[in-house]
């Protein structure tokens, strides 16, 4: 069997798993020669057209396609990104021994899976990596709050690994704020073959939840420090495009509501942390009434997302009854708001 230093090629075939819905042109064939350029070569790379209103096939040249491993696509209809991903990953070959996630809008620089590879070759079950925005100075792991810079901080160096760490935070850190973004992750498909992202989330979580089933199962989690994946700066994402005062806002909030309340009950957090995330509830509800008043006062017609927020957090009902008069109070009499608990 053929080697790379000591290691097994077997244990560092990566699959790379890309859910496509864009508009703009570029997104897609950015995104894949990013994929061509990589120093460890992909096993496979399977692109799932989710009904995308810009076609996957108009973005691959026959240069593209013939410079990515493997190339396949998958054209269905739009049933949302969870969707693509499960469909993605049904699609991949049997001896792919491991899962690189990347959305569309976002491309890697050339080290991000070689440093996956090696951290897979040292026994790790799931690998996660730094990232920075599309013509900013600064990366994603600096830019977290103090907390989840403390955790990252707290990873062990990894020998003959430069720039790679032991992730040793445990589970509550994923609970309470995950310290990655989606398109840096790869794990070893034999940690959980049968992994399917939920469908039951529309704008969020999805990925929280597939990777929270990882991590309980996970042995040995390592990062790379070093900002391997770029967050571009257009295309449709799911963040940039459910901002404050938009319906997709309430479906985003509606999807993290009903996460963080299935999560805060489970043993693997510790009490901080379970604090932490009831606090994260309570700012998600707030930040729902705000975003539905403001819609109002807009005359937007939000009936359908918020009966959505509604029927799977009924519990934001009863808070906002208490929210609303403060905040309404505030507003008649000329003062000043502040949210306290």
């Amino acid at each position: 069997m053929e080697k790379e230093g000591c290691v097994s090629r077997q244990r560092t075939r990566i699959g790379v798993v890309i859910p496509y819905f864009q508009r703009d042109a570029g997104l897609l064939h950015r995104a894949l020669s990013s994929v061509a350029a990589q120093d460890h070569r992909p096993r496979q790379v399977i692109v799932v057209d989710d009904g995308s209103p810009r076609p996957a096939a108009e973005e691959i040249t026959p240069e593209l396609h013939d410079a990515v491993p493997a190339l396949t696509v998958v054209r269905q209809a739009n049933r949302g990104i969870a969707a693509a991903r499960n469909a993605a990953l049904d699609a991949l070959d049997a001896d792919v021994a491991a899962v690189a996630l990347l959305d569309s809008d976002d491309y890697w620089e050339p080290s991000h899976l070689r440093h996956a590879a090696a951290a897979l070759s040292l026994g790790a079950d799931f690998f996660f990596s730094n990232s920075r925005l599309e013509g900013a100075a600064g990366d994603y792991f600096q830019m977290r709050p103090l907390r989840q810079r403390e955790l990252l901080g707290s990873g062990q160096a990894v020998p003959d690994a430069p720039g790679i760490l032991e992730w040793r935070a445990g589970m509550s850190a994923l609970g309470a704020a995950c310290p990655f973004m989606t398109s840096t992750v790869v794990f070893r498909r034999a940690v959980m073959p049968e992994l399917r992202f939920p469908l039951e989330f529309r704008r969020a979580a999805e990925d929280l939840a597939a990777f929270w089933e990882l991590f309980t199962r996970s042995s040995v989690i390592m990062f790379c420090t070093e900002a391997t994946h770029v967050i571009g700066s257009t295309g449709l994402g799911t963040w940039r495009n459910s901002t404050f005062g938009t319906p997709a806002h309430l479906i985003r909030l509606a999807d993290e509501l009903r996460w963080f309340r299935r999560l805060v009950g489970s043993p693997l957090l510790t009490p901080g942390d379970r604090q932490l995330m009831r606090g994260m509830i309570v700012g998600r509800r707030r930040d729902a009434l705000a975003s539905v008043l403001h819609m109002l006062r807009h005359r937007q017609n939000v009936a359908g997302e918020l009966g959505y927020l509604l029927r799977r957090n009924p519990t934001c009902a009863a808070s906002w009854c208490v929210d609303l008069p403060k905040l309404l109070f505030s507003k008649l009499s000329g003062q000043s708001f502040t949210w306290t608990n």
